[in-house]
């Protein structure tokens, strides 16, 4: 397996086929909501006062490495409590943690990929201001590393759409539509056995799906700096000749 500290791509979100059950919700913000691709509150599952929980139940077995939520109205309060089970028996308990919710989401790494029949997570967010608990977007599943990491040459950048109405004198009055957030990722160094796997991701990102990146696994920071969205995939290119080697780069664009 890869190191920690090097990049990860969820492609494969087993919750899309999985019986979900959860706590009472808002009957036009269904818990089914979970399993769409849209990012927006008024796409989510929506869960009133400050406490939710989630059960999946998985077709079959599926190996898993990470849980995460996105989009969600979590402060940096939230606390989360995760069993994952195959069968009957709990493969991953990971108690009542602290979530480290940045940019309204987080993630949980498992320590090793393991086969899941089910998986039970519960929030609670007592410093919560809004009355209820908004989750728009969740990935189960693995999480892939490349057995060399990315470059650093790659951006990271936002997407700002501003509708501009500008007085005859000149005074603007700017309006803020929405906030992007769009990574460059450039890979330089995969092996050729490692192409199924970028074409796969491709295959998946352009069905619609989204795409989970995580810049570093194991960074502080990866609450924030990962990316859950649409993923456009460049060519595939071999920079040093007949080495095995292979270069791509890819675009990803966090999903509203």
């Amino acid at each position: 397996m890869a190191e920690a500290w090097t990049c990860a791509f969820g492609a494969e979100n087993a919750l899309m086929g999985a019986r979900l059950q959860g706590n009472a919700q808002l009957p036009e913000l269904p818990l089914e909501n979970l399993q769409n691709d849209q990012g927006a509150p008024s796409a989510a599952w929506r869960v009133s006062g400050k406490q939710a929980y989630l059960i999946a139940y998985l077709p079959r077995p599926i190996l898993c490495r990470g849980f995460s939520y996105h989009r969600t109205n979590l402060t940096a309060g939230a606390q989360y409590s995760l069993v994952a089970r195959n069968g009957s028996n709990p493969v991953f308990l990971s108690g009542m943690q602290a979530a480290n919710t940045a940019s309204g989401q987080f993630l949980v790494v498992f320590p090793s990929e393991m086969a899941i029949t089910q998986i039970d997570i519960a929030l609670t967010d007592q410093g919560n201001p809004d009355g209820f608990l908004s989750l728009p977007l969740a990935y189960l599943g693995p999480l892939w590393q490349p057995a060399r990491n990315m470059s650093w040459q790659g951006s990271e950048g936002r997407q700002n759409t501003i509708d501009e109405a500008t007085s005859l004198s000149g005074v603007e009055y700017p309006t803020l539509r929405y906030r992007q957030r769009v990574l460059t990722i450039d890979h330089q160094s995969l092996g050729a056995d490692e192409l199924p796997m970028i074409r796969a991701i491709g295959a998946t990102a352009a069905t619609g799906r989204n795409i989970l990146f995580v810049p570093d696994l194991s960074a502080p920071d990866r609450n924030s700096a990962m990316v859950f969205g649409r993923l456009t995939p460049g060519d595939v290119t071999c920079p040093a000749g007949a080495a095995d080697r292979r270069a791509t780069t890819m675009t990803i664009r966090e999903r509203l």
